[in-house]
């Protein structure tokens, strides 16, 4: 059988090594180029993550901000609020008031979105209806 398809072909073609080194060459092009494209890919992969998690995390950190502006607003109607749940867009917020009734109170916001947690904590002064900053930062 080999020695029909060798007659067929010509013994030239069989023994040429020149075709045997340009497959080798072919072959290894190839996997170079695999190898470029599937890293490219990849670093895209990990662009789109940082992207998403820098979003989730901003996201939180304003839901946070708003939950705690509410709770100031609650508070200089009523200085005996103590805090609760809301919920902001897809963020849930936990208000907790250290110090009621508010005199000089603190309050204390931690807002979820999605497995991104952020936490606020404000300092303020609450009298006759008017709520007073004293300090406001983010907290680990």
């Amino acid at each position: 059988m080999f020695s029909r398809l060798k007659q067929l072909l010509g013994s030239r073609w069989i023994n040429d090594e020149r075709g045997a080194a340009a497959l080798i060459v072919i072959v290894i092009i190839l996997a170079v180029s695999i190898l470029i494209v599937s890293s490219t890919a990849l670093t895209g992969i990990d662009d789109l993550e940082i992207g998403f998690s820098h979003s989730a995390g901003s996201y939180a950190v304003l839901s946070a901000q708003s939950c705690a502006e509410e709770a100031m607003l609650r508070l200089s109607r009523n200085s005996s609020y103590s805090g609760g749940t809301l919920v902001v867009g897809d963020a849930q917020c936990t208000i907790t008031i250290i110090g009621t009734p508010c005199g000089t109170c603190t309050i204390g916001v931690s807002s979820t979105q999605d497995a991104f947690a952020r936490s606020i904590e404000v300092n303020v002064t609450v009298a006759s209806s008017q709520v007073n900053i004293n300090s406001w930062q983010e907290v680990d």
